[in-house]
């Protein structure tokens, strides 16, 4: 299916260009990180903008969803967590005892994800599905025709997101 712009490309492009180049220099220069992490994703989104101007729509999605719904937003949480309170004193990591059982979690994970990547290995498919395929009809090939790589990764973010947690996690 065709798109036709109304606006000529040119035109476009130099929109795109204008706000992408803006929002990186707002990225660089804000004082305040927040308003720096939300001009980089402004930025991001230009780029994606970019991929579509090339007829290259699942670029655009991927660089939405990575950049712009990963990294901007683990940007966004890490300065939410770790902001304190002036005059809040850090108990150091060493003098809280951390419990025991965090780390038999991430341990457990840790091996699940040996696991599950050992057992599946030889199964992995090795080529990608033949023919050009869609945004939307990506999602059923992901799910049918490789779920291993997709539970290796689902236990690799719900570690990463446990030690998140056990890092952010402060004692008063």
């Amino acid at each position: 299916m065709e798109v036709s712009l109304a606006v000529p490309p040119d035109a476009v492009f130099i929109v795109l260009t204008v706000i992408t180049l803006l929002a990186a220099i707002l990225a660089l220069q804000a004082k305040e990180l927040i308003y720096g992490a939300i001009a980089l994703g402004v930025s991001f989104i230009g780029i994606a903008g970019f991929f579509i101007l090339l007829d290259a729509p699942y670029l655009a999605m991927l660089q939405i969803a990575i950049y712009v719904g990963a990294v901007v937003v683990l940007i966004l949480f890490t300065i939410m967590l770790v902001r304190r309170d002036v005059g809040e004193e850090v108990v150091e990591r060493g003098e809280r005892g951390e419990s025991a059982a965090g780390l038999w979690i991430a341990g457990l994970l840790a091996v699940a994800i040996a696991g599950v990547a050992a057992l599946a290995g030889p199964n992995l498919a090795s080529s990608p599905p033949p023919g050009v395929l869609s945004v939307s009809d990506l999602g059923p090939v992901l799910v049918t025709e490789y779920p291993v790589p997709l539970i290796i990764l689902a236990l690799l973010l719900s570690a990463a997101l446990l030690g998140a947690l056990m890092l952010a996690k402060v004692e008063r």
